[in-house]
């Protein structure tokens, strides 16, 4: 191990030390210290772990997903809880350090992990649910070979699971008409129409506050959940009808598009807006599934309908490139062949 790379161990294992006792702040403060007054020092070591750990896989485990934890800080919460409930649900089966863990633990692992609920529901997991297990320990893996604590990411060899492409979930104009109808309260109602004309999703919904809207244009300019770009989303007119009503009979000071009903009017969470939506449905018997994202899809839908080219769609709902909207809206169907054979006869 070369110097640097000695540095790199020896400041990564303080930090770890002293994340129990020093704010993130401080540990930036304290990270960049080290490197300053180590730059022109010269190490060497026996170990890269700190001695106490060798014979610990609970310790070395630990050790690596709290330097984890505080070299990806800037990662969304989403993101670090889907990656680490992964891989302390692989060390829990897998019982060796995450330094050694090969190609054939993965494959074990992840037999595991579609079966899991086999005793339960007498259903495997989804191919996508498990190729998305593989994504959170694929990720965990670069990220420990990009820090040299491993030569090889072990899932890099297990291919995902193929899935097969199924027809686009989205609501009928029959199921929207629905809907409409079990909206019980100004709220319900705001809530549907903004999640139909913005084609939004959930999470960016629930950022959304009052000063946000222009209500001349009906844009609101979003941040995306993914990603981290800005792009404009749209309310038409319905909707800016819809949630201006809600508005204006609300007594709260909250500056949130959607708050609770009762004091003290707590913006609505993505969970709170997935319940309150099947509520909605169940209020008018409505059977498809029914949940937030499914908006979304029918917004997508919609406009492929009506002949909207797909890279107008990627913008609309705010793709990071065409091949992610065209593997969704390029497909035809059932909808756009009737119309082309219209047109044809």
């Amino acid at each position: 191990m070369n110097n640097q790379n000695i540095k790199t161990t020896v400041i990564d294992n303080v930090i770890v030390m002293m994340s129990n006792y020093m704010t993130p702040d401080m540990l930036q403060i304290l990270e960049k210290t080290m490197i300053d007054e180590l730059a022109d020092v010269k190490l060497e070591r026996l170990n890269t772990l700190p001695m106490e750990m060798k014979d610990s896989v609970d310790s070395q485990n630990q050790y690596i997903i709290k330097l984890f934890l505080y070299k990806k800080k800037n990662l969304k919460d989403a993101t670090k809880y889907g990656y680490l409930m992964a891989v302390k649900r692989l060390i829990t089966l897998i019982y060796k350090p995450l330094t050694q863990v090969n190609e054939m633990d993965i494959y074990r692992y992840l037999d595991w992990y579609e079966n899991k609920n086999m005793k339960e529901t007498g259903k495997k997991n989804q191919a996508s649910t498990i190729n998305n297990e593989r994504r959170f320990l694929s990720a965990f893996y670069s990220w420990m070979r990009k820090e040299k604590m491993i030569p090889d990411n072990p899932v890099d060899a297990v291919e995902p699971l193929k899935i097969a492409r199924k027809p686009i979930d989205y609501y009928t104009e029959e199921e929207m008409a629905m809907l409409r109808d079990g909206c019980a309260s100004l709220r319900d109602r705001a809530i549907i129409e903004v999640f139909r004309s913005s084609g939004a999703r959930v999470g960016e919904i629930v950022a959304i506050t009052v000063d946000m809207v222009d209500w001349a244009t009906g844009d609101i300019m979003i941040c995306g959940e993914k990603g981290d770009r800005y792009r404009p989303i749209y309310l038409d007119g319905e909707a800016r009808y819809h949630l201006k009503k809600y508005l204006e009979s609300r007594t709260d000071t909250d500056p949130h598009l959607f708050v609770s009903k009762k004091a003290p009017n707590k913006p609505l969470t993505t969970s709170a807006i997935r319940r309150e939506m099947k509520v909605i449905a169940d209020r008018v018997g409505v059977t498809c599934r029914v949940y937030p994202h499914k908006m979304r899809k029918t917004l997508g839908m919609d406009l492929k309908n009506h002949g909207v080219d797909i890279g107008t769609i990627q913008e609309i709902l705010g793709h990071a490139g065409p091949q992610v909207t065209a593997m969704y809206y390029a497909q035809s169907t059932p909808e756009t062949l009737r119309t082309a054979r219209k047109r044809a006869a």
